[in-house]
């Protein structure tokens, strides 16, 4: 008998060509949003039972989901959606700043007059919503912002692998409200970036913006 509370969390199938990347997406998409929560136990069984598929290609799904982090298996004794811990959420914002900082370096060697205003006007969203202490507001505005570097980026497998690990990192900071520093220092450092991004400097701008995030700062400029 089908759980029916399970398949209201799993929600419809994704779309796509392939069945076993349709039910990856559908079921990173469940605990991502926090539908099937950290902790809980899931099943090749449930999630086939659930969405009225066979059970092969939830097995790949779930061993791409656990290769990534956010299922974990213990052979004959549960597979369940990891949780996430303070450690988690450090080193998820140590990662993020080192590849945030990869992605600005690769898109400001790539990016037009036009795609430059699109990512300045999206860092000083970053910064209206720091300057305001609003967590949620800053996160939004960063992802918006290191998703446009990383699809400017040019370099399909960086890509690639930012957008597997995106999954991971939104659901590792989602209930997160960490800011990293004050106001006062971040509003610096991102004003110090734009002011490099604008100059054409990308390792100013690289550097400026693993400052913020407190992460291979090297020499920077005064």
């Amino acid at each position: 008998m089908v759980d029916a509370s399970f398949q209201e969390s799993l929600g419809p199938l994704a779309e796509g060509a392939v069945l076993s990347d349709r039910v990856f997406e559908t079921v990173s998409d469940a605990i991502v949003s926090g539908r099937i929560a950290g902790g809980q136990h899931v099943s090749d069984k449930s999630i086939a039972e659930a969405l009225g598929i066979s059970r092969t290609p939830v097995r790949e799904a779930l061993q791409r989901l656990t290769w990534l982090g956010l299922v974990e298996v213990s052979p004959n004794r549960y597979t369940r959606v990891t949780e996430v811990t303070e450690e988690m959420i450090a080193s998820t914002l140590e990662y993020t700043g080192m590849q945030a900082g990869m992605a600005l370096q690769l898109a400001m060697r790539r990016m037009d007059d036009s795609a430059m205003q699109e990512a300045v006007a999206l860092l000083d969203r970053m910064i209206e919503a720091s300057d305001a202490d609003a967590a949620d507001d800053l996160m939004l505005a960063s992802r918006m912002f290191v998703g446009f570097l990383t699809r400017e980026s040019g370099n399909r497998l960086f890509a690639t692998v930012m957008h597997e690990a995106s999954l991971l990192v939104a659901r590792n900071l989602r209930q997160s409200e960490t800011l990293i520093g004050t106001a006062e220092f971040r509003g610096e450092c991102y004003r110090r970036m734009r002011v490099a991004m604008i100059a054409g400097d990308a390792d100013a701008a690289e550097l400026w913006f693993r400052r913020q995030h407190g992460v291979g700062v090297g020499s920077l400029p005064v």
